[in-house]
């Protein structure tokens, strides 16, 4: 299983929330420069959020162009990919996957026109909290995992991340319920939100998983340079 860094980005710098609610968690500064020590550790795979555009307060692909240019091998960008001008506009610049999680949640027609040709390229995120799938900037709960999952798997992408919002940003562990979730859907499967020690990324491998996403336990130094599991 691959460990994967993210970079979240609000107003051009790094940061990284507690369960999404902005002014908690780390500010980590240029996110150019963190990109660049990541790609020196070995990571060869970066996860970036555009929380700005997520929540509709601005656009940070200027600096997704950047991180782009670093060299990794795989470049995963969420936040605020509602068009097909933007979905277009990313992979142009070399992102190779776009990860989507309110439109195919509530609008699955708009969802399908957008990504129509490309998806092999996109990735869902489900991110969640107890039973409640959340969307727009994890402010409203949409539907029950169960029929997230029933739709995702009839979609056809490429796969789904699985975000467990209620620890995301606090290493408090994963979500154990996870695996079964994972059971229920094709393609490739990521996780993230929790995840605190090395032993959380092995679990997460017996669960089948094909990457975790890092954040708070790698900036805070705990796994800092796990590349495999």
């Amino acid at each position: 299983m691959k460990v994967v860094p993210s970079i979240d980005i609000s107003q051009g710098k790094a940061v990284k929330r507690v369960k999404g609610r902005e002014g908690t968690g780390l500010i980590l500064g240029d996110p150019i420069k963190i990109a660049r020590e990541l790609r020196s550790f070995g990571y060869d795979a970066i996860h970036v959020v555009d929380l700005d555009a997520a929540e509709g307060k601005g656009d940070n692909t200027s600096l997704v162009v950047e991180i782009v240019k670093e060299g990794f091998d795989h470049v995963s960008v969420g936040g605020g990919i509602r068009t097909r001008e933007r979905l277009e506009r990313l992979i142009s610049l070399g992102v190779t996957r776009v990860v989507m999680s309110t439109l195919p949640f509530t609008m699955v027609n708009d969802f399908m026109k957008i990504s129509q040709g490309y998806l092999d390229k996109v990735m869902i995120s489900v991110d969640y909290c107890g039973d409640e799938v959340l969307i727009k900037g994890w402010k409203a709960s949409a539907l029950s995992v169960s029929k997230a999952l029933e739709i995702v798997s009839s979609l056809g992408v490429r796969g789904v991340i699985f975000t467990y919002v209620c620890n995301e940003g606090t290493t408090m562990g994963i979500d154990p319920q996870v695996g079964d979730y994972a059971r229920r859907v094709p393609g490739e499967r990521g996780y993230a939100g929790g995840i605190g020690t090395f032993e959380d990324l092995r679990l997460l491998s017996s669960m089948g998983f094909d990457f975790a996403i890092v954040g708070m336990a790698l900036y805070t130094g705990v796994l800092r340079g796990v590349v495999d599991v």
